[in-house]
């Protein structure tokens, strides 16, 4: 089986001779393991770069991530399956394949499919998505539902983590941590903290394509409390900064997906429990009081309370952490989820066949 995989278009990726490297010297989660288990070739900016050149001399002129799309329909034939893992790149392309009665396996891996114009999009398209993988039961209970796609064309899987990467460490932990960007409310977060000189850093960075909603929050906060810091961090700086941590805070705006599912798997993967806003999407994850606590979003006052509980009881946090290790450890490998796309993957090729 060989593949063609859409992914985000990966400026300032590493080349994977890098990423190899520093995988190998356990710096960086196993991200190649997805070429490898799928025999897949990265569609992204360096594919692009080999396309005849007059397809290149097109895509100068459209944005980066129709170029994908474009060439992923004009190379289609060369692969078994082509699996799309992004909404704004697979819709576009089962849509080329819907209009021109093109029939490649197509497997998608979405997360948030009920956004916006997506579910009407997707009702004209999934004729041409032959497998459509989601990891939140919200959002595959809206597509069985709601979109009437075919539950055996939609299986539910979980979000998945690299265990040998992110894996608990010795030290002393001292502080606490937040990570990500997506749909964060770091505003509520910050509320809770004043007052409490707990040592806490923030792992977030600013996109420079657009304004997410927690840095005007952070703008309106003022200064900020003692003891807090914010700033990017490279793979094994965060993972340094989990192992420090008794536990991880994951403040969310209310959605109905499950943003935060991956940071929240990474510090459950390093023996930490998790203090989490307990949103439309974000039910799936933590189990309140084994392997983290939930709060409603938005409130500081009950925020503030469930960080007191932990801080001040280090013991029941670090029970907690051990129970989160576990359950990712049954749950959530990495090695399980690829099996369950490749598999799901060899069936749409065999669909398509007979």
């Amino acid at each position: 089986m060989k593949t063609l995989a859409l992914v985000a278009a990966g400026f300032g990726r590493p080349e994977p001779a890098e990423i190899a490297k520093k995988e190998a010297a356990g710096e960086h989660p196993r991200v190649l393991l997805f070429e490898q288990t799928l025999n897949a070739d990265l569609l992204d900016r360096r594919y692009l770069q080999h396309a005849p050149a007059w397809r290149r001399a097109i895509y100068r002129f459209v944005p980066i991530t129709l170029a994908q799309v474009l060439e992923a329909f004009f190379v289609k034939g060369k692969y078994d399956a082509v699996i799309s893992w992004a909404e704004n790149l697979g819709m576009p392309f089962a849509l080329l394949l819907r209009l021109t009665g093109g029939r490649t396996p197509h497997v998608a891996i979405y997360s948030w499919i009920s956004r916006g114009k997506k579910p009407a999009f997707l009702r004209f398209v999934h004729p041409n998505i032959d497998r459509l993988l989601l990891m939140s039961s919200v959002q595959h209970r809206f597509a069985v539902e709601t979109l009437k796609i075919p539950e055996r064309r939609t299986p539910l899987l979980c979000w998945p983590v690299d265990t040998n990467f992110w894996h608990p460490m010795d030290g002393t932990a001292d502080m606490i941590c937040s990570v990500g960007r997506e749909m964060r409310d770091f505003g509520t977060m910050i509320e809770a903290l004043r007052g409490l000189n707990i040592p806490c850093h923030i792992a977030a960075w600013a996109a420079p394509w657009k304004k997410d909603p927690w840095v005007a929050d952070l703008e309106k906060q003022g200064p900020l409390p003692d003891g807090l810091t914010i700033g990017k961090k490279l793979y094994s700086e965060l993972r340094e900064l989990y192992a420090r941590s008794l536990f991880m805070v994951m403040p969310l705006l209310p959605t109905d997906t499950d943003n935060g599912s991956t940071s929240i798997l990474e510090a459950m993967a390093m023996g930490k429990p998790v203090i989490c806003s307990r949103t439309p999407g974000q039910v799936d994850t933590v189990r309140d009081g084994e392997t983290g606590l939930y709060v409603p979003p938005g409130d500081a006052r009950a925020l503030r309370e469930a960080i007191l509980a932990l801080w001040n009881d280090p013991e029941r946090a670090k029970s907690m952490g051990r129970t989160a290790r576990a359950y990712v450890e049954r749950h959530h490998r990495l090695e399980d989820w690829l099996a369950a796309v490749k598999r799901n993957t060899e069936e749409a090729i065999a669909e398509r066949k007979r």
